[in-house]
Parts: C-alpha cells; sequence; structure tokens
C-alpha cells in the first residue's frame, strides 16, 4: 500500500497508467481494487462517505461483466445507493485503462433520451477534465479520422464508441455502423407513466428485448432502476433472470431491520426522515414493491414457507413429495393457450397429511390444450388417477381428452336443484366466475396463512407470495401486455377447493395401481 502511495504522490504518468493498467485476463479483484483507487484518485468528491458493504459486491458483479463472466446485472438498488454514480465512473475507467479496449460499443438507453444523453455527457465530461487528460492524452487526442463528439454520442481516438438511445424508440434497424453493440445499459426504462399503461409497458419490453437480442456474441447488459412495482418490467426481468448462473440481480433496501445498508452515509434518523417524505417509500426506498395494504396474502408468513427439493422431475412435471396409496390426493389444473403467453399447469395436493402438502406441480406455456390433456393423463397416474378439476372457462380440447382417457374421476359441479332444466347437460371442470374466484383465492389465502397447506415448490411460493388485491379484481387484461401470470396459483386454489371432495382409493384399486406398469406409483410408491 505504501507502494501505491508513493507513485500516487510522485505523480509519474507511466508509473501511474501501469498501475491501473489492465486488461480481461486481470484477476477480478484485482481490477475492484484499481478501480477503487483509481476513481478516488482523480475524482475524491464522488466519495465522500465510506463504501457500503454492497458496493464491493456491485463492483465485483460490473467486472465480471464488463469481461463477459455475467451477461446479465439487474441493480435494482434503493434511490441514493449511488448505482449510477458508479456505473459511469466505472465505465470511464475501462475506456481509460483495458488495455485491450475489450469493449468497443457501448449503449445506454432509457425511457427518455435525456437521461441517455446525460450519462453520455458526463462520462464524456469525466474524461476530459485536464488532470485526467495529462495522463490520459490519447482518448480524445486529434487523428485523421473523423470523429462525431455530440450529446448523443462521441467516439475516442482509441476507437471506442459510446451513444444514447430511447427504448421508447424501435431498435430494429438502428444505425450501429458495421457493428452491433456489445455492451448496453439499460436506465431509468420504467416510470410511474409505463406502469400505467400496459401498452405503453409491452412496446418498450420489445424494444428493450430487440436491443439486447442484436447485441454482439459476447455482449453484456446492465440494468440500473428501481422496483417500484410487481406489474411492470423491472419485476418482470428480476423473475427472468432469478438463479441463472449467468446472471446477478441486486435487490438493495435502505436499510434492514432498522440497520442501515450504507451506514456511513445515512444514520437511521435520517432514512426515518426520508421515508416518510417518499412518495412511494416501499418501492423507492425498500425495494418492497406491494408491501402496503394491498398485499393478498401476508408475505411473512410466505417467506417462512419451506422451498422442496424435487424427488422427481420428467419433462416439466416435478414431483416434490412420494406418492403414498393410503391418501388423499386431488389436482386442479389451469389450461392456458400454448403460444408462449399464460401457462397450462397443474398443482396436485396431498390432503391426508397435516399441513396438507403440494406435492407435484406443471408448468408450460407452450402446450397446446390438447396436449396439456394427455399430460394430465400422465400426471395423474403418478398419484393414482385422483379427482382432478381443470378449469373450464377455457380448453375445451383438454377436458375432452381427459373425459376420454383420464381413468379417475373429473370433477363436476353440484347442480342447482332449483334450476329448470328440460335436459340435463353435465358439465365437467371448475368454473371461474365472479363467484367462485373470491371464495377458491381466499379459500387458499386461508389456508396458507393458517398453516394449513405447504406449497413446496419455490416458483408456486413466489406467485403466492406476488399476488395482490389489485389482481383479485376481474379486469379484461390483454395477455400480451401482461408482465406476470399466476396460473400455478389458479391451479393450486382451484386444487384446494377439492379437499371437501377428494377420496382415498379402496385397498383392491390401490394394490391394482402399485402394479401398473405405466405409472410412477411403482417408482415413487
Amino acid at each position: 500500500m505504501k507502494k501505491v502511495i508513493k507513485i500516487l504522490e510522485e505523480g509519474n504518468i507511466d508509473k501511474v497508467r501501469t498501475l491501473f493498467s489492465f486488461d480481461v485476463t486481470t484477476e477480478d479483484e484485482i481490477i475492484r481494487k484499481q478501480f477503487g483507487v483509481w476513481v478516488r484518485y482523480f475524482y475524491p468528491k464522488f466519495y465522500s462517505s465510506k463504501d457500503a458493504p454492497f458496493h464491493r459486491d456491485m463492483d465485483t458483479a460490473e467486472i465480471q461483466l464488463y469481461k463477459g463472466g455475467l451477461k446479465y446485472l439487474i441493480n435494482a438498488i434503493f434511490r441514493g445507493g449511488a448505482k449510477t454514480t458508479r456505473k459511469k465512473l466505472f465505465l470511464a475507467f475501462c475506456i481509460a485503462n483495458d488495455r485491450g479496449h475489450f469493449r468497443k460499443f457501448l449503449k445506454v438507453l432509457s425511457k427518455d433520451i435525456k437521461n441517455a444523453k446525460q450519462i453520455i455527457t458526463d462520462i464524456f465530461n469525466i474524461l476530459i477534465q485536464p488532470r485526467f487528460r495529462y495522463f490520459y492524452p490519447e482518448i480524445f487526442e486529434k487523428t485523421d479520422e473523423k470523429r462525431e463528439e455530440t450529446m448523443l454520442s462521441f467516439t475516442t481516438a482509441t476507437g471506442i464508441k459510446i451513444m444514447a438511445g430511447s427504448v421508447g424508440t424501435d431498435q430494429r434497424g438502428q444505425i450501429q455502423e458495421e457493428n452491433r453493440p456489445d455492451y448496453i445499459l439499460f436506465d431509468d426504462f420504467e416510470t410511474r407513466k409505463t406502469l400505467r399503461s400496459a401498452v405503453e409497458g409491452k412496446a418498450i419490453w420489445d424494444n428493450m428485448e430487440e436491443a439486447r437480442t442484436g447485441l454482439s456474441l459476447d455482449g453484456s447488459c446492465a440494468y440500473l432502476c428501481n422496483y417500484v412495482s410487481e406489474a411492470g418490467n423491472v419485476h418482470k426481468l428480476i423473475e427472468k433472470y432469478r438463479d441463472k448462473d449467468y446472471a446477478k440481480t441486486f435487490i438493495i433496501p435502505i436499510h434492514v431491520n432498522k440497520v442501515p445498508t450504507w451506514g456511513a452515509r445515512y444514520t437511521w434518523e435520517e432514512i426515518q426522515r426520508i421515508l416518510a417524505d417518499a412518495d412511494d417509500p416501499h418501492g423507492e426506498y425498500m425495494c418492497n414493491p406491494s408491501a402496503g395494504s394491498d398485499v393478498f396474502v401476508d408475505r411473512n408468513i410466505i417467506d417462512r414457507q419451506e422451498k422442496k427439493e424435487t424427488v422427481l422431475e420428467s419433462a416439466g412435471f416435478k414431483i416434490f413429495h412420494k406418492f403414498n396409496p393410503s391418501h388423499r390426493y386431488a389436482g386442479g389444473a389451469d389450461i392456458g393457450g400454448g403460444v408462449g403467453l399464460d401457462s397450462s399447469t397443474s398443482v396436485w395436493i396431498d390432503f391426508s397429511t397435516f399441513p396438507c402438502k403440494v406435492v407435484a406441480t406443471y408448468a408450460n406455456n407452450k402446450i397446446i390444450p390438447e396436449d396439456f390433456g394427455h399430460e394430465l393423463v400422465r400426471q395423474g397416474n403418478a398419484f393414482g388417477n385422483p379427482l382432478l378439476a381443470p378449469e373450464r372457462n377455457y380448453g375445451t380440447e383438454t377436458i375432452l381428452i381427459l373425459k376420454q382417457k383420464y381413468r379417475g374421476k373429473i370433477y363436476i359441479p353440484v347442480a342447482d336443484d332449483t334450476a329448470k332444466i328440460e335436459k340435463k347437460v353435465t358439465k365437467y371442470g371448475w368454473h371461474t366466475n365472479v363467484a367462485t374466484k373470491p371464495e377458491m383465492l381466499h379459500g387458499l389465502k386461508k389456508a396458507v396463512e393458517e398453516g394449513h397447506l405447504e406449497l413446496s415448490d419455490p416458483d408456486l411460493i413466489r406467485e403466492v407470495r406476488s399476488y395482490t388485491r389489485n389482481d383479485l379484481m376481474d379486469k379484461e387484461v390483454d395477455p400480451r401486455l401482461t408482465t406476470r401470470h399466476f396460473d400455478l396459483l389458479v391451479a393450486c386454489a382451484i386444487a384446494w377447493q377439492m379437499k371437501q371432495h377428494a377420496t382415498a382409493k379402496p385397498i383392491l384399486q390401490r394394490i391394482k395401481k402399485a402394479f401398473d406398469p405405466y405409472s410412477y406409483s411403482s417408482i415413487l410408491g
């Protein structure tokens, strides 16, 4: 450390440049330390407070993203957490010190192009400071090659291009010269205005996807955002890249249990004042949208649900508990369109344990209704062909296959005895309507909150946690505009309604079933 300080005090250009120089083969931790010293040496005004513990992890992830070790990085950090400032400084650091110039075409995209322009301008200003140019004169040295230097873009003499754009405009066909961008920064791409319009939100998502898929083969994307809603594109991104080894997500609130996450900058008293003055403290500062009165199921209880590992997974059918032939089971199913939007889902519950347990789940947004019927037959075989309640609002093909192939009972609602019908028509399946939807969802809510049902599946737990009272309201929403779906939750709510109808198989049927070569029962029983 003394040697480093001596080099910085002497100010020898070659030694200072060597001290901060790196390439993609340099260890991440070395680059992180180089960046920390570099920014304090050249721009100490940005570091009036000691770093927070999460800044170290953020910087490491930034380095991995730049070098290609990560493909995607989502920084959903509380307002005032310095995510944007550090990003601008880090990009300037890389432009100046990466010997190999690994990233050559950087693009900044925001909802309002003014924000993207400002980031470009700030990076440009960082690079043209007199003291900085003394050490790095080559970045903007005069050459015979024509280069642009505008508020929208600039190109360094070292061949690095950086430009601004808007996610509010179509990205296809954008002028990118002969190269594709190899690094995209999405900043402030979601606002309260875009959250109020599903159409605008979907258009922004499509434009962001066009930009992402237009990256070079080794390209990476960074997302800077505030987590203010579970109905927008930020939540969709977080869910999309959750648990992916090529992506990293930071969701950092301003405090955890009254302990400031950036204690060197904010005291608890200051945080209390900030939260009291904020229009949306849960979203902007606590990174916990929908934490208010509109939460449907108590999240403290949901967070205590144990996420089980599968004991078997076959073609998307996840089994969390082995089949017991003496137990009462039932399944619920929600039928999707099979075109990549809403999913066809199923949830199977064991009612003979306390608490009852979700034993298996399935979700697929590409399977067509007819094939889903065959899939449900396969799943039912794994649990002794118990009572099954498919939702009949959509997907008559599924129910037709079940009527032909399923060896268990299909739920039939109790007929209204007072109804005057000339010809009795049997209607198979559960009908979700204005009367049954609140009943089945509140039934599931009560079961979970009172500890009567273990959800088992991490995906199901996430859906139940995210559901709000606003989602409970009947709305005609085009599924193409929906950023989140609750198809597993619906299947689970239907399955729970079968609690009073499910029965165990008679002993002779159970013995016969145990030797059925086409069932999972002989494997799992």
